[in-house]
């Protein structure tokens, strides 16, 4: 458990939208330095593209997971309109978000909100494996929020949308 204060305690600081100082590998590799096998294993289970609850999940993890699939119904909600059940909190955020004209501005808005919720799961962590978790769910949503390039997009949809020679206009 000591581990933990040396270990969290040299991370460089996470802020939304900026580069961070690690990435993903390196942050992991760093952990194996750190963590028990256990908690390692803990670790590498926190996926951000998975929201199905798994054996062995970190009760921060289950909660992340929990919201992470409310975030995704609420979207298929709001894309289907259907009527049925929604997370009326995760809904209406999920709505706003969903109400920018430009999809770039809605998935960072999506991903704004993801790490809103992880900040609020931190409010009694600090230097424990759940502290970790979020730290590394938060390099994943960075990872993605820094890979959108506007100039390799506008190229990949020239490309697509060139038929026959021409390009459409």
């Amino acid at each position: 458990m000591s581990n933990y204060y040396y270990f969290v305690s040299q991370l460089p600081m996470l802020v939304f939208a900026q580069k961070p100082l690690i990435n993903e590998n390196d942050f992991l590799a760093e952990a194996g330095k750190w963590l028990n096998k256990k908690d390692l294993e803990s670790l590498s289970l926190a996926r951000l593209d998975e929201f199905f609850p798994k054996k062995g999940d970190s009760l921060l993890l289950k909660k992340y997971r929990s919201f992470e699939s409310s975030l995704r119904l609420s979207l298929a909600f709001i894309r289907n309109q259907e009527k049925g059940e929604a997370d009326y909190e995760v809904l209406g955020k999920v709505k706003e978000a969903c109400s920018k004209n430009n999809p770039l501005l809605i998935e960072n808005e999506l991903l704004a909100i993801r790490w809103n919720f992880l900040d609020q799961c931190l409010e009694d962590h600090f230097f424990d494996l759940e502290y970790v978790i979020v730290y590394y769910l938060k390099l994943q949503i960075l990872s993605i929020l820094l890979s959108f390039d506007k100039e390799k997009g506008i190229e990949v949809f020239d490309s697509l949308s060139e038929v026959s020679g021409e390009t459409l206009n």
